[in-house]
């Protein structure tokens, strides 16, 4: 019992049960704006800075990508949808998701269609665009 009871305080603890950051994207293009929630609450945005991205330069590191700590709280809304400050950012399976629900295919040069992901994260989630449209 003492066993079972030493389990559940363990796994319910937020800071065992934790799952791994994931990226959260804002808009792509021109550049993919993204970034991820820390564990102490604030918004985190990805650098690939050789400055900031040097051993001392990083708050966070997810896979090596180095995250800079802000000072604007962040909160997960629903599911792959993150809020922080005035903007909504998109996980990569949200967006994923969406682009097979709703592909929008582009002609390539030499031929063929491929859809590029180009788009920006609201409140409502994914919002898939051309390169014309932004």
């Amino acid at each position: 019992m003492k066993r079972l009871l030493l389990a559940l305080l363990l796994f319910s603890n937020p800071a065992v049960a934790e799952e791994d950051p994931i990226y959260y994207v804002h808009v792509r293009p021109p550049s993919s704006y993204s970034g991820t929630i820390g564990p102490n609450g604030f918004f985190h945005y990805f650098t690939n800075s050789a400055v900031s991205a040097s051993a001392d330069g990083c708050d966070m590191r997810i896979d090596g990508a180095c995250f800079i700590k802000t000072d604007i709280p962040a909160k997960i809304i629903r599911k792959g949808i993150l809020k922080a400050g005035s903007k909504f950012w998109c996980s990569e399976d949200h967006i994923q998701a969406r682009k097979k629900a709703d592909p929008k295919p582009v002609l390539r040069r030499g031929g063929g269609y491929m859809d590029y992901g180009y788009g920006i994260c609201t409140k409502n989630g994914w919002v898939t665009k051309s390169l014309d449209d932004l």
